[in-house]
C-alpha cells in the first residue's frame, strides 16, 4: 500500500507525486488518467530489465487512473543543465553513453518518440530514460490513437514533422539535440514558434559543436542528419561514443578526424538541400491538389443552367439567333463559334471554350495541362478567372 504525498511535477500524460509505502520506502508515483492511448505508459512495466530505463516497482489502478510506482530519482537532466549549464567533456560523454545504452537496448523493440532532458533522470548514479507516454513498439501497426503528432518541438526529428512513421532514427535525432545542450549549453535550433522549429528541423544545418573533440562533433552532426537512414543506429552510436570522446594521441588521428568532419559537413549540407527540395515538391503537390479541388467545385457549380439576366439576344450565336440557343448554358455550344458577348469583352474566346467544356462535362484540366505541371498556383488562379467571368456575364455585372 502506498500513500501519496506532495506533488513533484507532471505533464500532458500524468502527474507525479512523492509516495511512501507501509514499510517506509520512498518512491515516486505517477498517476496516468485512463484516456485513449494512455496505456502506452504501461510499457514501463515490460521494460523493467532494460538497462538505464527507470523501472516500475509496483503497479496499481484507481477507477480513473493507472498508478505507476517508480524509484525516486535524484534529478532530471533538465535540472542538471539549469543548475550547471553545459557540462565538461568527460561528464558530457558519460551522460551521452548512459542515454545511448538505453537506446541501444530498446533498438528494434520500442521507440521512445519523446526523448528530451526532462525525461532523462539520474537514478543510482546512472542517467535513465523515463516517460514512455507517446512511445510505441517498433514493429507495431498504426493504432487509432497513435499520438504520432504529439511531440516536443525542439527535439522532434524531420520525419516527425512530416507525419511519417517514427523509428529508432527519430530517437537518435533527439539524442543529437540533447548532445548540443549538454556539450554546448544551447539547442541547435532555437525556434521559437512551431513554424520556425519545423523549418529549422527540416531545412537548416545545425551549428558545429565547439566544446567537443572533432570526432565527437562529427558523430553528433551525423545524429542530426535530415534523412533518417543516414543517421547512426543506436548500437553504432554507443560503440563510437567512447572513442569519439577521447583526445587521441595517435599520429595522424586529428587529421583523419578533421577529414571525416569535412565529409560529414558536406553530407549534412546535401541532406538539407534534399530536404528543401522535397518540401518544395510537397508544396507544389499540395497546390496541384488545391487546383484540382477548385476545378471540381467549378464543374459542380455550373452543372445546372445559369440564370441569365441580360437580354437573351446578346447570348445568341449571330448565325443562329432564331434558334435561341445560349452559348453559355447550352450543351450544344460549339467551341469553334465566337459568341456575341466576346465582342463586349465579357469572356475571352479561350475562357468561353473552357466554360463550354465544363458545361458539357469534359475534363477541363487538359486545357491547363502545361500550367498544372509547371505552376499549380497558376492553375488555381486560372480556374478562378473562368468562374468570375462566367458569373459576371451571366449576372449582367
Amino acid at each position: 500500500m502506498w500513500t501519496l504525498a506532495e506533488h513533484l511535477g507532471g505533464g500532458g500524460f500524468g502527474q507525479v507525486f512523492r509516495a511512501f509505502s507501509d514499510e517506509g520506502l520512498l518512491a515516486a508515483a505517477k498517476l496516468v488518467p485512463k484516456a485513449p492511448g494512455a496505456e502506452r505508459e504501461l510499457l514501463f512495466e515490460q521494460l523493467r530489465d532494460v538497462p538505464n530505463v527507470v523501472p516500475i516497482i509496483d503497479l496499481a489502478e484507481t477507477d480513473d487512473a493507472w498508478v505507476l510506482v517508480m524509484p525516486l530519482a535524484d534529478r532530471s537532466l533538465a535540472d542538471e543543465l539549469v543548475q550547471h549549464g553545459p557540462l565538461p567533456l568527460d561528464q558530457s560523454v558519460a551522460v551521452l553513453i548512459d542515454v545511448a545504452t538505453a537506446l541501444a537496448a530498446l533498438e528494434g523493440n520500442v521507440v521512445h518518440r519523446d526523448l528530451k532532458p526532462q525525461n532523462v533522470l539520474l537514478l543510482e548514479g546512472r542517467w535513465c530514460l523515463a516517460d514512455f507516454g507517446i512511445s510505441r513498439y517498433a514493429e507495431a501497426s498504426t493504432a487509432p490513437d497513435t499520438r504520432k503528432f504529439a511531440m516536443s518541438w525542439p527535439y522532434a526529428a524531420p520525419e516527425r514533422w512530416r507525419g511519417e512513421r517514427a523509428a529508432a532514427a527519430a530517437d537518435v535525432y533527439s539524442f543529437g539535440v540533447i548532445a548540443h545542450e549538454v556539450l554546448g549549453g544551447a539547442l541547435p535550433f532555437s525556434g521559437p514558434s512551431e513554424h520556425e522549429f519545423r523549418e529549422q528541423h527540416l531545412h537548416t544545418d545545425p551549428p558545429t559543436l565547439q566544446n567537443a573533440t572533432t570526432r565527437l562533433a562529427g558523430l553528433i552532426e551525423e545524429c542530426l542528419f535530415k534523412a533518417p537512414q543516414s543517421r547512426p543506429t543506436p548500437t553504432n552510436l554507443l560503440a563510437r561514443l567512447g572513442k569519439a570522446g577521447d583526445v587521441s594521441r595517435l599520429p595522424g588521428a586529428s587529421s583523419l578526424a578533421a577529414a571525416n568532419q569535412a565529409v560529414v559537413a558536406r553530407t549534412a549540407g546535401s541532406a538539407a538541400a534534399e530536404s528543401r527540395q522535397r518540401t518544395e515538391q510537397e508544396r507544389r503537390a499540395e497546390l496541384a491538389t488545391a487546383a484540382q479541388a477548385q476545378l471540381k467545385a467549378i464543374s459542380a457549380e455550373f452543372s445546372t443552367p445559369l440564370q441569365l439576366r441580360r437580354p437573351p439576344q446578346a447570348w445568341l450565336r449571330p448565325e443562329s439567333a432564331s434558334s435561341a440557343v445560349c452559348v453559355v448554358c447550352s450543351a450544344a455550344c460549339e467551341m469553334t463559334k465566337v459568341p456575341a458577348c466576346v465582342g463586349q469583352s465579357r469572356l475571352s474566346r479561350p475562357d468561353m471554350t473552357r466554360a463550354g467544356r465544363h458545361l458539357r462535362g469534359e475534363e477541363v484540366t487538359r486545357s491547363w495541362r502545361g500550367t498544372e505541371a509547371g505552376s499549380p498556383r497558376s492553375a488555381v488562379r486560372g480556374a478562378g478567372r473562368v468562374v468570375d467571368r462566367v458569373r459576371g456575364c451571366a449576372g449582367g455585372g
